[in-house]
């Protein structure tokens, strides 16, 4: 899940997006330059980056999976590090990493399907759907305003999610059970702030709305469709063996690395750490793209562009922070870069935000 203090603002290369916040964070680490363009060969581009990220790796920089994909196609895949500190198991490129607030855009893209069959609407509120939500004031709120975290839905973190046994959170209805009960930041419309709540209330909308469990609709109407075959919201005490583990210094920088999942949900939610590989998250981007999931009205939405027949063109990026967990996904449609890691930020989104351009070139200003 993620923590707002390290959600950071990737200025240059991404577009404000559901899954990005303007705040504050650690100081972004120094990369060495790298020479890359995109006139280069695939076998040029692949080489270059691999000796500038083992670089990283030998530096503890990085400890994470890297993707590069052309057109929509791979053209470097590569991990780096370590999967654990119990273990000290090598990472491979195809392990699952937590995705911290990356997974918004798949709550986003539920409720846009929900919107395409007419079963919500932009200015549905919460309370037509969830008729027992428990503040009035909040009750107001639209989807819309949920969306683009104007609701004033109370923030997951906190001291009451300090104190909150963690074994508690075992899925999003656990996650809005929590939240619900909280007193909001402000009423809706009144003011915009980066909203984990807000993401949380829509996955009990989606919920109520399709009558099947949150987790159980991204599976079947998101992952599946999209070919995400290894993405899915695992139990933090139940992980398989090719899983990254959350690991952070939370007895500060110079302090030892450590296993940092006490400071999660036993599982994810709406907000965000579904698990996800990098070419899981590619095999998304390309279904979103290519209109499978939504239509291309709904598709311009959610990437925040202009409605196209062809392959969506817009330039976004997803990022995600949190103890443990810094994650990207930067596109334009014609490249592609993710960059997963089971490391605190913002080394992870740094490495994104850095390669990114060097392939599609500075943002149009």
């Amino acid at each position: 899940m993620l923590n707002r203090f390290a959600v950071l603002a990737v200025g240059t290369a991404l577009l404000a997006g559901p899954a990005m916040a303007q705040d504050d964070g650690p100081p972004r680490p120094d990369l060495p330059d790298l020479a890359i363009h995109a006139q280069q060969s695939d076998a040029q581009i692949g080489a270059a980056l691999d000796s500038w990220l083992a670089d990283l790796q030998r530096a503890d920089v990085l400890n994470g999976a890297v993707l590069v994909a052309r057109d929509g196609l791979e053209i470097f895949a590569r991990a780096y590090g370590r999967r654990d500190v119990a273990t000290n198991a090598a990472l491979g490129v195809d392990d699952r990493f937590p995705i911290a607030s990356i997974g918004k855009v798949f709550t986003h893209v539920a409720i846009a399907q929900l919107m395409q069959q007419g079963r919500i609407a932009p200015q549905t509120t919460i309370a037509e759907i969830i008729p027992d939500y428990p503040n009035a004031l909040s009750s107001a709120a639209t989807v819309q305003q949920l969306l683009d975290h104007e609701a004033g839905i109370a923030d997951i973190f906190g001291p009451a999610f300090r104190a909150l046994p963690k074994e508690q959170l075992i899925n999003n209805h656990a996650y809005y059970a929590f939240v619900a009960q909280q007193p909001p930041m402000f009423a809706p419309g009144a003011g915009n702030e980066y909203c984990n709540g807000c993401y949380v209330v829509l996955g009990e909308i989606i919920e109520r709305v399709s009558g099947q469990p949150y987790e159980q609709y991204v599976a079947e109407h998101v992952f599946a469709p999209a070919g995400m075959t290894r993405s899915g919201f695992l139990r933090s005490d139940q992980l398989p063996a090719d899983v990254a583990r959350f690991t952070g210094h939370p007895r500060g920088p110079d302090g030892p690395a450590e296993d940092v999942t006490r400071f999660h949900g036993v599982s994810g939610s709406a907000a965000g750490n579904a698990y996800a590989t990098v070419r899981d998250m590619l095999a998304f981007d390309n279904a979103l793209r290519e209109h499978r999931l939504v239509n291309a009205a709904f598709t311009a939405q959610v990437l925040r562009g202009q409605p196209e027949t062809g392959r969506a063109t817009a330039r976004i990026g997803f990022v995600g922070g949190g103890p443990g967990v810094n994650t990207v996904a930067i596109g334009n449609g014609a490249w592609t870069v993710i960059v997963l890691t089971n490391r605190e930020p913002p080394a992870g989104e740094t490495i994104g935000s850095t390669l990114f351009p060097l392939l599609a070139g500075p943002r149009p200003q």
